[in-house]
């Protein structure tokens, strides 16, 4: 009988079933194929610097160096070129407001590393419009979450630790010594679903907050350096010469096909970051759904009721630079019990 089923094979399920595996844990995998998965549509973005502020969780600097161990660890494990793709950033001022933002930031030993040489407003890279102008701003990048979601759900495969299911909690069956789940048995069950928690009849009381977005990628942009811009909306270069653009918010329609609104939001987006984005085509889009928090904090913990039931979840839009961390984190509590950080801990809540 496993230790754990995990519950999603976004990037949240996956690495915290890749921890406790190399942790000695034996893990089954319920995975619906990542049809709900906003991990498959995310853009990866390695951003330590947040919101208007250019704010840093008083974290950032362990979730980078746990990111780039994780990492590289599972490329080395799965036999897969790097997953990271370290780029710096031109981060655009959308405001004279934000300037002083960030001459305040300058200050703050805590995030003076990542801020880089100020720009102004006829200094961007060629074809970009900044009139407020900017900063570089190091330790960004992406990574190529679906190639790396593809691996380890195919190295889970050949483990015998992953199973393709439509979920329903609602037949969970909890024992004195396990659970049991269409068919499966295991010891715990930890539910990392994304946004579908909402739906989770054991969790449904935490406040979860998603945000539906809309991401495109776009040929045609070859005149631009290899920077990610980042203004109102981001522009990441992608190894293969695309580029990937974003992203919308939406807090009420969450399913359903890109609309017509979102695709304007986006073209004038583009127009408003682009000097001339003629000849720049939409070869793809897809919209997922971030499992924000209403407090910006991470879910992680035991039901207060059920000590079988465990919940990972709640990473919003920086799951790649935060979640393998956490991952780690989880895993102390699971196996060791230690405690969970306290601002991440479902117990606030309860």
């Amino acid at each position: 009988m496993p230790d754990y089923l995990i519950i999603g094979q976004g990037l949240a399920g996956s690495l915290l079933a890749w921890t406790l595996i190399r942790r000695g844990q034996q893990v089954r995998v319920l995975d619906d194929g990542h049809r709900t998965a906003s991990s498959r549509v995310a853009a990866g973005l390695i951003n330590p610097l947040a919101g208007m502020r250019f704010n840093a969780h008083p974290r950032t600097a362990d979730w980078l160096a746990a990111m780039h161990s994780t990492y590289a660890a599972l490329a080395r494990q799965l036999g897969q070129p790097a997953f990271v793709h370290t780029i710096p950033m031109q981060r655009l001022f959308r405001s004279p407001e934000q300037v002083r933002f960030f001459d305040r930031q300058r200050d703050n030993p805590a995030v003076a590393d990542w801020l880089g040489a100020r720009f102004g407003s006829g200094e961007a890279d060629s074809g970009i419009r900044a009139p407020h102008g900017g900063f570089l701003q190091s330790h960004t990048g992406y990574v190529e979450l679906p190639r790396l979601l593809d691996a380890l759900r195919d190295w889970l495969h050949r483990q015998d630790a992953w199973r393709q299911v439509a979920v329903d909690l609602r037949t969970l069956r909890i024992t004195p010594d396990g659970v049991e789940l269409h068919g499966e048995r295991a010891a715990h069950l930890v539910c990392c679903e994304g946004y579908r928690m909402r739906d989770n009849p054991w969790f449904d009381w935490l406040p979860l907050q998603p945000d539906r977005g809309v991401i495109q990628r776009l040929d045609g942009l070859h005149r631009l350096c290899r920077h990610i811009i980042n203004g109102a909306h981001w522009l990441i270069p992608l190894a293969d010469g695309g580029y990937r653009f974003g992203a919308t918010h939406a807090h009420r329609r969450l399913e359903g096909p890109v609309s017509e609104e979102e695709r304007e939001t986006l073209h004038l987006g583009l127009h408003g970051l682009l000097e001339d984005p003629a000849g720049v085509t939409v070869v793809e889009e897809a919209a997922g759904v971030r499992p924000a928090t209403a407090d910006r904090q991470s879910f992680l913990g035991t039901h207060p009721r059920e000590p079988r039931l465990h919940l990972f979840n709640g990473f919003g839009a920086r799951g790649a630079l935060s979640i393998p961390w956490h991952a780690e984190r989880m895993a102390d509590w699971l196996l060791d019990g230690r405690p969970l950080p306290a601002e991440t801990d479902i117990a606030r809540h309860a």
